[in-house]
């Protein structure tokens, strides 16, 4: 019987320590994840889709790569503005040009580091420049597109004044570019905020990052197709890493199994403090055994608590040169040292952890591929092919040759002549 006794007392004291631990949400907290989480808006995400709170804002990039051996080539893809006007789109050229070729190549006599700037139809311009002061014959890239109201910047690398091949290979891509009505309907190909990438590559790299207005709070998303599964799971990097980083020091929220998009994956969920403040910091990876642009590896991560973001100014347009210069050009834009303003204290999160948790669950449940986002790859060694304009005109000709050529049928009786 005492035996018994104890028994009860210890369920008793395990489940007061339960509520301790896992305390009902306030009212306030059951709100905020309602407005959070009842209207979200669904983004393109490479291959698949995500769905983020209404307010939230963001974008990424996306590295194609053509072949996987050590001769293959690359083409990073930018989306750097929606909603562009065509005077928008010439204006932010101008100053990009201007701003590179205002730098002289001091090691090939002080000649500008801007090469060329060739227009190759009034929604598409392409500059060619020095990647770095030197004598080398290293050239950077670019194409700037205007695809409808989205403004596209395709960039790429060529080396020892092999310049063709690199210009070529970024007009045919602009070619396989397309602005989609929205995200589920990006069909094919790799999708980048409005944009869809239907391009036959043979890997992508891509990085994502969303964040609400003016907060601590930052989701970022990296995707690596063809990227084999780390050996280690999450679970055993994550106790690894905080014994490093936070000397074991930390909370531990959540941890274990998860699904994402579709694919078996592993979370981790924590919270760690210091003098100032508090952060958390949520991450799931998934495994997929096979990698494939269809399967691709997957790391999501969201932090809340440190530094948070400026308010942006409704009434100023949004940048489409500055973040994207190249560095030896970006003279002038920031104040020096001794004038810029003191930096702002860390903050803890503005969303609780269970509210933080709580949006997690909604944002990493919504994660999909889109189905038919893969399209087949033409087979090179194919030989069958359809025929020419000038092949289906001259079939055509002899077609309506022959059927002229029949002599036409006598009346019956029984027709009018």
């Amino acid at each position: 019987m005492r035996q018994l006794s104890i028994f009860f007392a210890g369920l008793v004291l395990a489940s007061l320590a339960g509520c301790a631990a896992f305390k009902q949400p306030s009212e306030l907290e059951k709100h905020n994840v309602s407005e959070m989480t009842t209207h979200m808006r669904t983004w393109a995400l490479g291959r698949g889709l995500i769905d983020l709170p209404a307010n939230w804002t963001g974008g990424g990039d996306v590295k194609l790569y053509y072949g996987l051996g050590a001769d293959h080539s690359s083409v990073e893809v930018r989306v750097l503005g929606e909603g562009v006007t065509q005077e928008r789109f010439d204006a932010a050229l101008d100053e990009r040009a201007r701003r590179i070729a205002a730098v002289k190549n001091d090691e090939m006599n002080n000649i500008p580091m801007l090469v060329s700037v060739k227009r190759t139809s009034p929604r598409e311009k392409l500059l060619q420049y020095y990647k770095q002061t030197t004598r080398r014959q290293t050239f950077a890239h670019e194409l700037h597109m205007l695809i409808d109201d989205a403004y596209v910047m395709l960039s790429a690398v060529s080396y020892e004044g092999d310049t063709a091949p690199v210009e070529a290979q970024l007009l045919k891509l602009s070619k396989e570019i397309f602005k989609v009505s929205a995200p589920e309907n990006a069909g094919a190909g790799f999708a980048l905020g409005p944009i869809v990438i239907r391009s036959h590559h043979d890997q992508e790299i891509a990085s994502f990052a969303f964040s609400p207005p003016a907060s601590d709070v930052l989701l970022q998303v990296y995707i690596n197709a063809l990227s084999p599964d780390d050996e280690e799971p999450l679970s055993v990097r994550t106790k690894k890493d905080t014994q490093i980083f936070l000397a074991g020091d930390y909370e531990n929220l959540r941890l274990g199994p998860v699904t994402l998009a579709g694919m078996p994956a592993e979370e981790s969920l924590i919270g760690f403090s210091d003098d100032t403040h508090r952060q958390i910091l949520f991450v799931s990876e998934n495994y997929r055994g096979k990698p494939s642009l269809g399967r691709p590896a997957m790391s999501v991560r969201l932090g809340a608590g440190g530094m948070k973001a400026d308010p942006s100014d409704p009434n100023e347009p949004v940048d489409l040169v500055r973040w994207t210069l190249p560095a030896f050009a970006n003279k002038g834009y920031e104040l020096p040292l001794w004038q810029q303003p003191a930096s702002e204290e860390p903050v803890n999160p503005s969303l609780t952890d269970y509210e933080a948790m709580a949006v997690w669950d909604a944002i990493l449940k919504s994660v999909r591929i889109r189905f038919g986002a893969v399209a087949p790859k033409p087979d090179p060694w194919a030989t069958d092919r359809g025929p020419t304009a000038e092949e289906a005109a001259e079939s055509k000709r002899i077609l309506d040759e022959f059927i002229a050529s029949f002599e036409k049928p006598k009346p019956g009786p029984w027709e009018e002549k």
